[in-house]
C-alpha cells in the first residue's frame, strides 16, 4: 500500500514537472528551478537549527529539574489567602472627627429632585 502511493506521487510530480517545463518560457522556467534550489539548500541549515534548539530545550529542562529538586520545600505549605478592603493606611481615620456630622443628602435616580433648601 505504502510503496503504491509513493510510486503514484512520484508519477504526479513528474508529469507536473513535464507540463510546466513544456508550458514555462525559458524566463519562468529559470525561476521555478532557482526557487526549488535555493529551498533545498536551506534545508540542511533549518534541520541543524532545529536539532540543536531541540538539544538546548532539553539541557535547559533538565538543569530547571535539578535546580526545582534541590530548592524543593520538604511539605508543601497551605495556601495563605490575604483578603483588604482596599482602604490603605492613609484613608483611615486619625482620632480628630469632628463632633457633629452633618446627615447626608442622598438624591434617587428617577425621582424628581425637591426643591431647593427642602429636605427629606
Amino acid at each position: 500500500m505504502k510503496r503504491g502511493i509513493v510510486v503514484a506521487a512520484a508519477a504526479f510530480g513528474a508529469g507536473l514537472a513535464l507540463l510546466v517545463g513544456l508550458r514555462l518560457e525559458q524566463a519562468g522556467l529559470a525561476v521555478l528551478v532557482g526557487v526549488v534550489c535555493g529551498v533545498l539548500a536551506g534545508l540542511p541549515m533549518t534541520l541543524v537549527l532545529w536539532w540543536t534548539l531541540a538539544r538546548e530545550r532539553e539541557a535547559r529542562l533538565r538543569l530547571e529539574e535539578r535546580r526545582w529538586e534541590s530548592e524543593r520545600p520538604a511539605a508543601a505549605a497551605p495556601p495563605v489567602f490575604i483578603l483588604n478592603s482596599g482602604r490603605g493606611p492613609e484613608m483611615l481615620p486619625t482620632g480628630n472627627a469632628p463632633a457633629y456630622s452633618a446627615p447626608r443628602d442622598f438624591v434617587i435616580v428617577g425621582e424628581e429632585e425637591p426643591a431647593a433648601g427642602a429636605r427629606r
